[in-house]
């Protein structure tokens, strides 16, 4: 049996057999700052095969290391230098992406990908996210890009999928206020350096109760109050409710999510994850129950 070396391993951006059809052993997930040389030189080699290979349809004439410079600038909050000495690829970006602190190598990255989506396409951005996110996984990192180059936390695939489907729902124009209120909940799990447990938890169930008033005709009802009341007291079995009503009465609960917080944060990052996910299933089950 041929065996690939470590090393060579960690340099493939394509998914191997194993991986693919998940029988390789599952890497220990690691810090949110653990980020090795050889996976920061990996996603680069990566960025930069693709801009070589993939010219961007939308400015097939435009110098990528100009298209590039703002968003490296925004994170860094300093100027690039216009003329890098040895050329954009040679020296200034890998150097950069050598160099940065952790979290600004992720919103380099996130910030040339949302770029990379309007120039080059869906299609090629899942592409470039598929290879970054094989390199991440197999070193155990717990981030990962999403369809829309968006560094977002890693997820259980069952957890993941189903906060995918509930993002897919709520971008029906109906939906609106609950989409961008379930968009800032994933956002403030993601955030770097720290998530934000206490808003994650808030703007999750916030989405939630949204979604519920959107669907009873009303506005601003609180969720326990919605809960007994039409459609939801003769569509939804008494049980469920109250179990819904219970997550309600945590967001409410909780230092620092609806009322001021004194002292050290209180919710876990694992709770946070958990709540978003209960709130994602409980929209997706709100609208094919009720809708």
């Amino acid at each position: 049996m041929v065996r690939v070396p470590t090393e060579e391993k960690r340099h493939m951006a394509e998914p191997l057999f194993s991986e693919r059809e998940g029988l390789a052993p599952q890497p220990e997930t690691q810090a949110d700052d653990y980020l090795p040389p050889w996976v920061r030189e990996d996603i680069t080699n990566v960025l930069r095969d693709f801009i070589e290979n993939n010219p961007p349809v939308a400015y097939p004439y435009l110098d990528i290391y100009s298209l590039f410079r703002p968003y490296i600038w925004k994170v860094l909050q300093r100027e690039p230098p216009n003329n890098p000495v040895g050329g954009p690829w040679a020296m200034y970006i890998p150097r950069t992406l050598a160099q940065c602190s952790w979290w600004q190598f992720y919103d380099i990255i996130e910030q040339i990908s949302a770029c990379m989506n309007q120039g080059w396409g869906e299609e090629h951005i899942s592409a470039f996210s598929e290879k970054v996110n094989t390199i991440l996984a197999r070193d155990g990192i717990p981030w990962r890009l999403d369809h829309q180059g968006r560094v977002i936390r890693a997820l259980n695939p069952q957890i993941a999928r189903q906060i995918q489907e509930a993002r897919i729902l709520l971008t029906n124009p109906r939906f609106k206020g609950p989409d961008e209120q379930f968009e800032r909940a994933i956002g403030y799990m993601s955030k770097r350096p720290e998530p934000e447990e206490e808003n994650c938890v808030k703007d999750a169930i916030g989405a939630v109760e949204a979604v519920a008033n959107i669907l009873a005709g009303t506005t601003g009802v609180q969720l326990n109050r919605l809960l007994d009341r039409e459609p939801f007291s003769s569509g939804i079995h008494l049980i469920i409710r109250e179990a819904i009503e219970k997550i309600y009465a945590y967001r409410g609960a909780a230092p620092g999510v609806a009322h001021g917080q004194v002292g050290p944060s209180v919710v876990s990052l694992a709770e946070a994850m958990w709540v978003l996910s209960i709130s994602a299933a409980t929209i997706l089950y709100f609208t094919q129950k009720l809708q």
